[in-house]
């Protein structure tokens, strides 16, 4: 908020007007189709990124996917999604704030090392590790 009653960008917990959500304990035979039609319903998607992606040589217990709406307000929307099973798996949808590195195969190897950890309190800040634009 801004002094004098205005409003400046919308905050998600802490994250101020952040478009992206991060979407966790994804089942591996989601698709990247799947996950846009799922997600879609809550508002225009800018971009979307499934890790590991779709035609990834090697297989994954879980997946993750990251997507970046057009207005920030559909991120608050997505997360009541949060705890709706999809496929075979209870969804952990949060906000994420955007960082300028982009992911590469150290992502998905990441991915594959990370031990398996309950979600964070609500009221954590959450850095993705996702990169968007040029």
């Amino acid at each position: 908020n801004v002094p004098g009653g205005g409003s400046g960008p919308q905050s998600v917990l802490g994250i101020p007007g952040t478009p992206v959500v991060q979407i966790t304990n994804l089942s591996s035979a989601v698709s990247s189709e799947q996950m846009r039609t799922l997600f879609g319903f809550l508002g225009d998607i800018e971009e979307l990124r499934l890790y590991p992606p779709d035609n990834a040589p090697l297989s994954f217990s879980s997946k993750v996917c990251y997507i970046k709406y057009r207005d920030p307000s559909s991120v608050g929307v997505a997360q009541h999604l949060t705890n709706t099973v999809f496929i075979d798996r209870a969804l952990i949808v949060v906000p994420c704030a955007e960082v300028m590195q982009p992911l590469g195969l150290s992502c998905v190897a990441h991915l594959s090392n990370t031990p398996k950890r309950s979600p964070p309190p609500p009221t954590e800040k959450r850095p993705c590790l996702i990169s968007y634009g040029s």
